[in-house]
């Protein structure tokens, strides 16, 4: 389905209260939109970017409501991490200038100061986020810094990072050696190439990019890279090098204690608001009893697990995705206790 898109850039103050950060999101709507349909708030995982949902989104567009045949989706908005993406290159002084990683209260504490703005009043939101983005959602619905949380229709979690306190300790070495290794494994990637075309070509040979679809590495490249002048040899060359630096990721994984705090979140979560689970069919970086840990912490209004996908499904299976989106928008998905 066709459709249009509009990309906006508020600046808020940064949850340090030293510097102001722009939140970069975009707008996509259908071109038969239906003012009476839900509006998306998507999430991205860590080290991706905005962009990242729109092979999703475009299979989501065409998503109908079978009570009155008109379309079930009014808008769709993704937003952006202010580390990552196009929002890391418009806030790069201020990144600097801080001295430190963002967290992901930051994230969600941006996208709640726009919709508190009014943007999107009248609207009836659903989030959906994505590892990283599926905490950052949660955190968005609790109130803090004087701004209120966002009230939302139905929350759909895809693939979360998440794990209960007493799970982590129960399997404390196991839980703390697997994110020292990917922290270890963010500080040791490469992060610069001579051209897009090279940094292309380095992706499809190596995981997790080369499990991902070939239309969202091609965003991948387009979107979370970006030209810099890196040193060499005394003096500066041109490079393309990652939107969201390595600190800044790795950031994202050692700070662990809001992913504690959100579990406390889906408890408290008020028992008429609809939670959905979506999880890839592949279980490759989180173990399943770490997703069924959060799987029993409530009554889920549905679990799904999408085919041909892992821990990065979004990127692996965006039509697979989509498929479960709309399932659950459509009232076809069906409540499960167990993986």
């Amino acid at each position: 389905m066709a459709y249009r898109t509009t990309t906006v850039n508020p600046l808020f103050p940064s949850r340090q209260g030293t510097v102001e950060l722009r939140l970069i999101a975009k707008c996509y709507v259908p071109e038969n939109t239906n003012p009476d349909g839900v509006t998306l708030i998507l999430f991205h995982c860590a080290g991706s970017h905005k962009e990242s949902w729109e092979p999703t989104i475009e299979h989501l567009l065409s998503a109908r409501d079978p009570a009155t045949d008109k379309p079930a989706i009014r808008e769709i908005w993704a937003f952006e991490m202010q580390s990552h993406g196009e929002a890391a290159v418009a806030n790069d002084a201020a990144l600097k200038a801080l001295g430190a990683p963002l967290t992901v209260e930051e994230y969600a504490q941006g996208v709640k100061r726009f919709v508190a703005s009014g943007a999107l009043k009248g609207h009836r939101l659903v989030g959906i986020g994505h590892s990283l983005g599926a905490t950052a959602l949660l955190l968005s619905t609790m109130s803090d810094g004087g701004v209120p949380g966002i009230a939302y229709d139905a929350l759909v979690l895809i693939e979360p990072a998440l794990i209960t306190r007493e799970v982590f300790d129960a399997n404390l070495e196991e839980r703390q050696g697997a994110l020292s290794t990917m922290a270890g494994a963010i500080s040791k990637r490469r992060d610069a190439w001579g051209s897009r075309e090279e940094a292309h070509q380095y992706f499809q040979k190596r995981f997790p990019w080369s499990l991902w679809s070939p239309r969202v590495l091609e965003l991948y490249v387009r979107y979370a890279l970006r030209e810099a002048v890196v040193p060499a040899a005394g003096e500066g060359e041109k490079k393309v090098t990652l939107c969201c630096t390595k600190d800044q990721e790795r950031a994202t994984y050692l700070h662990v204690e809001p992913h504690f705090v959100v579990i406390d979140t889906i408890r408290n979560l008020p028992e008429p608001l609809p939670l959905h689970f979506v999880f890839g069919g592949r279980v490759d970086l989180i173990p399943e009893y770490v997703h069924q840990s959060v799987v029993d912490l409530r009554k889920v209004a549905s679990l799904q697990k999408v085919p041909d996908g892992g821990h990065f499904v979004v990127q692996e299976n965006p039509k697979g995705v989509a498929a479960a989106i709309v399932n659950i928008l459509t009232g076809k998905a069906s409540p499960k206790s167990a993986l």
